[in-house]
């Protein structure tokens, strides 16, 4: 994910000419001739930005932090996968021409604004934690329905579900997207009346709004799955999956399956001879153990962390374990380092996870991480359906 936004940095990174399109194509005129203008002179249009109109600067300013947090590999992954339903074949080669995550971005949202609402749905729904899921793997391989009216069933169901036994969801709307072999639905149902302080112009107000909470459905003809995130809402799980069955995949009954509750075996993970098993065409250089939770066998709630720098030694946490010698105990937790192999002279990139026991894993169901959890699965670490 890119950092924390703040203006200057955006106008640092995204090049002048591209401000100058984006500016020139909401008719804000903002005073600035971008062709006399030094790349990354940011306090000349800083100043130029902070003088225009609060409603202005309100608007543009969510736009760009929309902009901002796309600039960053998740979000070109997003913005390539919309590309692909899109059929544009020279997307990928476009956008790598394009130097840096802003520009690239920028870009896409100036020239294929087609693409950007798909992406930034996928892109939110890739940072979710996988904490968050709630799987269940055993439906059928079944087409899903996404015309506009089983996609209104849906929302209608979903509604109907929260305001009858909650009293709230009086309203809710469902958007579709497809991303690759998986269909995504976006369900945005009505949540309780808030009340909040809001600045308007230079008065504080008290405000009565109707905001919405979100619930994402994934689902994989394929494989026979569909993950739920439904925060605060995990008891609704399996009564959303019964809505979802019924109204896109036509499905009358659904079998009384539980969500995924598979578990993690990391014992092996505490042997120092335990070996991943990656495959040369992975892409992936290593994989590293940097610490071990174990939860000792004898006694109630005894724990012991093992944390070490793998930097230069790959080994150091095993090491560690060997000149503590504790006694017998389970391992409950690992944190895991992938380094991939660094490709047209670029510094590696990385990624690092935990897998906590019984059934709790950082990882997506895309891109890399589903690149790691294959070398999981391998290693006789990610559990079978």
């Amino acid at each position: 994910m890119a950092g924390q936004y703040s203006h200057k940095h955006f106008f640092r990174h995204v090049p002048n000419h591209q401000l100058a399109e984006y500016f020139s194509s909401k008719a804000v005129e903002l005073g600035v001739d971008f062709n006399m203008l030094k790349e990354k002179d940011v306090e000349t249009i800083f100043n130029a930005f902070t003088a225009l109109t609060e409603e202005q600067q309100a608007m543009i300013e969510a736009e760009f932090q929309d902009i901002h947090a796309m600039a960053c590999v998740g979000g070109i992954s997003a913005l390539i996968d919309e590309s692909i339903f899109h059929d544009d074949e020279l997307f990928v080669d476009d956008i790598s021409e394009i130097e840096g995550f802003h520009a690239k971005v920028m870009w896409a949202y100036l020239s294929k604004n087609d693409y950007w609402l798909g992406a930034t749905m996928f892109l939110h729904a890739d940072n979710v934690s996988s904490s968050y899921w709630k799987r269940r793997n055993d439906l059928p391989h079944v087409a899903p329905n996404v015309e506009e009216g089983d996609v209104k069933a849906l929302a209608s169901a979903i509604s109907h579900f929260f305001h009858s036994n909650e009293g709230r969801g009086r309203n809710c709307q469902v958007e579709v997207y497809r991303r690759q072999d998986k269909e995504y639905f976006f369900a945005y149902p009505e949540d309780f009346g808030l009340s909040s302080v809001e600045w308007e112009s230079d008065a504080l107000k008290t405000r009565a709004r109707h905001p919405a909470f979100e619930i994402i459905f994934v689902y994989c003809e394929e494989q026979g799955s569909l993950d739920i995130y439904a925060p605060k809402n995990t008891k609704a799980v399996p009564e959303l999956q019964r809505i979802f069955a019924r109204t896109i995949l036509n499905l009358d009954a659904l079998s009384n399956g539980r969500i995924d509750k598979r578990v993690y075996d990391l014992d092996p993970l505490g042997d120092a001879e335990f070996t991943f098993q990656v495959e040369p065409e992975s892409g992936i250089e290593q994989v590293t153990v940097t610490q071990l939770r174990l939860t000792l066998k004898h006694g109630s709630k005894r724990r012991i962390t093992l944390e070490a720098d793998t930097k230069n030694n790959p080994q150091a946490v095993y090491e560690l374990l060997e000149e503590l010698n504790p006694p017998d105990y389970f391992v409950t937790q690992t944190r895991v380092k992938v380094i991939f192999e660094s490709t047209f002279g670029r510094r590696a990139k990385t990624r690092t996870f935990n897998i906590t026991y019984p059934n709790s894993c950082a990882l997506g169901h895309d891109g890399d991480d589903l690149k790691i959890r294959e070398i999981l699965e391998k290693s006789g670490i990610e559990p079978q359906p």
